[in-house]
C-alpha cells in the first residue's frame, strides 16, 4: 500500500548541539552529521565528582527559581543534555518486591488512590521490611547494563508512596510506640547496605547522569496532609536536601504528585532549597502537580520542566521536553512498576519500537525495569537490555542529539533530523514505495546508516522511497536523508496525504461547525481551517453521538496549544467512564495537530452525546480545536 505524509506550517527549529556519539569507530557516522569539537557548545555538567555544599539559609532565601525567571532560550539550555540523551532507565524496588504485589498500591487501608490494586493487609505490608535482604543486588552491573543498551541517565525510586526510605535517612517519622523504625529506612532491614549510595557511584563510574524518584505523597507518615503541614513539609524537603547533597551532584528529581492544598505545603521553599544546590538541575511536572489552588505567580512550578506521560505513548509535542515513562514488564492489571511474577515482558521489537516512537515524537523514554526481591533482574528484562544495545550500536546515530520531525510520527513510525540530515524510522515496511510529501529542501541522497544507496525520486510535491529487502531491520528501519540545506522546522498536519482514503471503515467525524458551543466560546478561521478558540476552562462543547457499531474507540483530537497544562476530558453520556489527556504543545495557534485522547469502550449501541470539557482548569491555556474522530479499534 502506497503511503503519504502531508505536510503544513513550519515553526522555527530550536537550536541543536552535536551528536554526542561521534567515534571513530562508530558505523555510518561522518563529519556532516556534526560539527567539529571546537564548534561544540557544551551546557555545564551537573554531573562532577563532588558533591555540592550544603547552602546556608540566606543563600537559600536569595536563590531564584528558574522556572519562574528564565527565558525559552535558557529553559532549553538547560535541558539540552536531556534533549540529546533520550534514554533512560527507571528503577522501583523496595521490600514491595517480596509481596510480589504493586509497590505502595498493594497494601490494604491506605489513604489514598481508591480500591485497585489492594491486596496485601497493611500490617503486613508495613513488615516486610524485616525480610528485605537483597545481597544479590549489583548497581554497578545494573548501571553498566544500561550504558551498554544506550542508556545516557537513571531514575531511581528513593522513596515511593509507601514512604519507605532506600537510603540510610536522618529523618524520623515514627514516634516510640509506634510499632515502626523510627526512620523506616533501608537501615532497618537485614540489608544494611546502602542502595541508592550505590546507584550514584555507579552512575558516576559509567557516566550516566544521576536521576532520583521521591514521592511526596507519603501514604504511612503520620503527619502527611494534618493540620497546616509544617511537620511533613520539614520531613520531606529534608529528605530532598539528604539527596541532593550526601547523594549528589543530581541531575535529576523526579517527583510524584502533591496532593492536600496549596497551603499545606511550602512549594517555592522547596524549589529554593533544590536550586540552591544545583542550578543546572532538572524537575519533572510533578512536585505541585495535583494541588487544585496554585496561585498565579507559582502555576509554572506545576508544569516545571518537562511532561511525564505514563506508561503509555506521549503524543508528538516539539514545543515541550516530555518523556514516557514505560513499563518493560506490564501486569494485566496496569501495575508491573515493581517486581510481579506474572507480568507479561514486552517483546525486544515492541520495545524498541516505543523508544523509536519516543524520539520521533520529539521526547525521551524512562523505561521501567523491576529487580527481584533479592535485588537480581528478572533474566527476560536483562535479556531486552541486552537485545537492544546492537540496535543502538549501529542506529544510535539516528536517536542521540536529534529532535522529533520534521514529519509527525504515527503508526508508519516518524523521522528524526540534525542539521540537514533527517532519518526515517520505519516500522514494518513492505514492498510499496513510502511517499513523502516534499520538505521545502532537496534530498540530495539517501542511504542506509552505513552508506548503502537508497532508490528514491522526487517531484514538486512528494518523496518517494523505497526500502530494499536487505536493507530492512527486523525492528526499526532506519533510512538516512541528506538535504541540500538544514530543517527550517516541524511539518504540522496529519501524516498521511491520502488520510481520507485510508480512513478505517466506520470512523465517525464531529466538527466545530456542528457542536454546541458554551456562550463564550468563538469560531475562528474557514472552512477546513474552522476552529473554536477555547480560552475559558469553564465552556465546554458537545455533539450528539449515535452508536450503532458496539466495540472500542481510538478518540483523536485535532488541535493546537501554545503552553503546556491544558487537559481534556471526552464524556460520553452516564454509563461510560470519560477519558482524559493533554494537549500537546504546538508552539502556535496556527499549527494544528492531531493525537490520540485516549480510547473508549461502547457495550451496547446507544444514542448518547459526546461532550469536551477541561480538566484541571488552573492550569488551562487557550487550545483551538478544529474536530475530535472515534475510530473503531475492530
Amino acid at each position: 500500500m502506497t503511503k503519504n505524509l502531508l505536510l503544513a506550517t513550519t515553526i522555527p527549529a530550536l537550536a541543536l548541539i552535536a551528536c554526542d556519539q561521534k567515534k571513530s569507530s562508530q558505523t555510518g557516522h561522518t563529519d556532516d552529521c556534526c560539527p567539529p569539537p571546537s564548534e561544540i557548545k557544551v551546557p555545564p555538567a551537573a554531573n562532577s565528582s563532588t558533591a555540592p555544599t550544603a547552602p546556608t539559609a540566606a543563600e537559600i532565601e536569595q536563590t531564584a527559581i528558574p522556572q519562574l525567571t528564565e527565558t525559552p532560550e535558557q529553559l532549553e539550555e538547560r535541558l539540552q543534555w536531556f534533549r540529546d540523551a533520550k534514554f533512560g532507565l527507571f528503577i522501583h524496588w523496595g521490600p514491595a518486591a517480596i509481596s510480589g504485589q504493586e509497590i505502595s498500591w498493594g497494601m490494604k487501608d491506605r489513604i489514598e488512590g481508591g480500591e485497585k490494586h489492594k491486596v496485601v493487609p497493611r500490617e503486613t505490608y508495613m513488615n516486610l521490611y524485616k525480610d528485605f535482604n537483597p545481597t544479590a543486588f549489583n548497581a554497578d552491573e545494573l548501571v553498566n547494563l544500561a550504558k551498554e543498551a544506550g542508556m545516557k541517565y537513571f531514575v531511581f525510586v528513593t522513596k515511593h508512596h509507601d514512604g519507605f526510605s532506600m537510603w540510610p535517612t536522618k529523618e524520623k517519622r515514627f514516634a516510640e510506640g509506634d510499632g515502626y523504625p523510627a526512620h523506616f529506612s533501608i537501615a532497618d532491614t537485614p540489608y544494611q547496605g546502602d542502595p541508592v549510595r550505590m546507584m550514584q557511584e555507579a552512575g558516576k563510574k559509567h557516566g550516566l547522569k544521576i536521576g532520583w524518584y521521591y514521592s511526596t505523597r507519603d501514604w504511612t507518615h503520620p503527619d502527611y496532609l494534618q493540620g497546616d503541614g509544617q511537620i511533613y513539609n520539614d520531613y520531606y524537603e529534608n529528605q530532598v536536601e539528604e539527596l541532593l547533597s550526601d547523594y549528589g551532584p543530581v541531575d535529576v528529581l523526579w517527583f510524584d504528585h502533591c496532593f492536600g492544598k496549596w497551603d499545606q505545603y511550602t512549594i517555592p521553599r522547596l524549589y529554593r532549597k533544590m536550586y540552591a544546590y544545583n542550578p543546572q538541575l532538572i524537575v519533572n511536572n510533578r512536585a505541585a502537580r495535583g494541588l487544585p489552588d496554585i496561585p498565579g505567580e507559582f502555576k509554572k512550578l506545576a508544569s516545571a520542566d518537562y511532561d511525564t506521560p505514563e506508561n503509555r505513548m506521549g503524543a508528538f509535542q516539539h514545543g515541550r521536553a516530555w518523556e514516557s515513562c514505560m513499563i518493560l514488564s506490564p501486569h494485566p492489571d496496569h501495575g508491573g512498576w515493581s517486581y510481579r511474577p506474572d507480568a507479561q515482558t514486552r517483546s525486544l521489537t515492541e520495545t524498541i519500537q516505543l523508544l523509536s516512537s519516543c524520539v520521533t515524537g520529539d521526547g525521551n523514554m524512562l523505561l521501567n525495569l523491576a529487580p527481584l526481591p533479592d535485588g537480581t533482574l528478572k533474566p527476560e528484562e536483562k535479556a531486552i537490555l541486552e537485545g537492544i544495545a546492537p540496535w543502538i550500536g549501529k542506529y544510535g546515530e539516528a536517536v542521540y542529539s536529534t529532535r522529533g520531525g520534521p514529519w509527525i510520527n504515527g503508526s508508519w513510525g516518524g523521522a528524526t533530523y540534525r542539521d540537514k540530515h533527517v532519518y526515517l524510522h520505519i516500522f514494518n515496511p513492505g514492498d510499496d514505495a513510502l511517499l513523502l510529501n516534499r520538505l521545502p529542501q532537496n534530498v540530495t541522497a539517501a542511504t542506509t546508516i552505513d552508506g548503502q544507496a537508497i532508490p528514491f525520486s522526487q517531484d514538486d510535491k512528494t518523496v518517494s522511497i523505497t526500502l530494499p529487502a536487505d536493507a530492512r531491520d527486523s525492528h526499526v528501519s532506519i533510512i538516512k536523508l541528506t538535504l541540500d540545506t538544514p530543517v527550517s522546522g516541524v511539518q504540522f498536519g496529519p501524516a498521511l496525504a491520502n488520510e481520507s482514503e485510508n480512513e478505517v471503515p466506520g470512523t465517525m467525524t464531529f466538527t466545530v461547525g456542528d457542536a454546541t458551543l458554551s456562550t463564550g466560546m468563538q469560531i475562528v478561521g474557514e472552512g477546513d481551517n474552522k476552529a473554536v478558540r477555547w480560552e475559558n476552562a469553564a465552556d465546554s462543547l458537545s455533539w450528539p453521538l449515535e452508536i450503532d457499531s458496539p466495540g472500542e474507540y481510538t478518540v483523536e483530537v485535532t488541535a493546537s496549544c501554545a503552553g503546556p497544562g491544558s487537559i481534556l476530558t471526552a464524556h460520553f453520556g452516564k454509563n461510560i467512564k470519560g477519558i482524559h489527556g493533554p494537549v500537546p504543545v504546538t508552539g502556535d495557534h496556527g499549527n494544528y495537530q492531531s493525537f490520540t485522547l485516549r480510547k473508549v469502550y461502547f457495550p451496547n449501541a446507544e444514542s448518547t452525546r459526546i461532550s469536551l470539557r477541561a480538566g484541571h482548569p488552573q492550569a488551562w491555556q487557550a487550545v483551538q480545536l478544529k474536530k475530535i474522530k472515534l475510530i473503531p479499534s475492530n
